[in-house]
């Protein structure tokens, strides 16, 4: 993560979030945009902001939580509305509205920044850093108690249908793997 080297000023902030809302409400590929804002872009700071936002995407991280990563330079307005068109899959809308909320403000400069406090933590934001390595955590899991459910049942002398412990582990195993299923389903909106 860069040092706040730079200031980005509103007029900025505005030019970023609408060339950004037009490329993706033209569907251009996310990576692609990227490419295209840092070379449309003047301001040294901001070109290295949208690198590592760029990188962090392609690792698997949300919008959100990469601009999250400079609070600094987004506010928490503008990474919880960033979130909310995530969440919604109307992000070109929710950047235009951002664009609207920037270019209201140009006179003001550089927009109001929130200090990093001292013991300061985002619980929201490392929450969605880590809330895939939950998922494939819970769905493995549930695959091992499916499959010692199953050898029991296959392997065990004696074991009927009825018996407790392996039909303990399967129910468990389904229940985690469903719980895994609608989870990840929801989170694609």
């Amino acid at each position: 993560m860069a040092e706040n080297q730079g200031e980005i000023t509103n007029a900025e902030l505005a030019a970023f979030c609408r060339q950004f809302a037009t490329l993706m409400h033209a569907q251009v590929n996310i990576l692609d945009i990227f490419t295209a804002l840092r070379e449309q872009g003047n301001n040294a700071f901001l070109r290295e902001i949208i690198d590592s936002v760029r990188e962090a995407v392609e690792m698997g991280v949300t919008l959100a939580v990469a601009f999250s990563r400079y609070p600094q330079t987004f506010s928490p307005f503008f990474i919880s509305m960033v979130r909310q068109g995530e969440l919604e899959g109307e992000l070109d809308i929710i950047l235009g509205e951002l664009a609207d909320h920037y270019e209201s403000r140009l006179e003001d400069g550089v927009d109001i920044r929130r200090r990093r406090e001292a013991g300061a933590f985002d619980v929201e934001a490392a929450a969605s850093a880590f809330q895939w390595l939950f998922i494939w955590v819970t769905a493995l899991l549930a695959c091992c108690a499916i499959g010692a459910g199953i050898i029991w049942y296959a392997t065990i002398q004696g074991a009927v249908p009825g018996a407790t412990v392996p039909n303990v582990l399967l129910l468990i195993g389904l229940i985690m793997l469903l719980g895994v299923l609608v989870f990840t389903r929801g989170r694609r909106r």
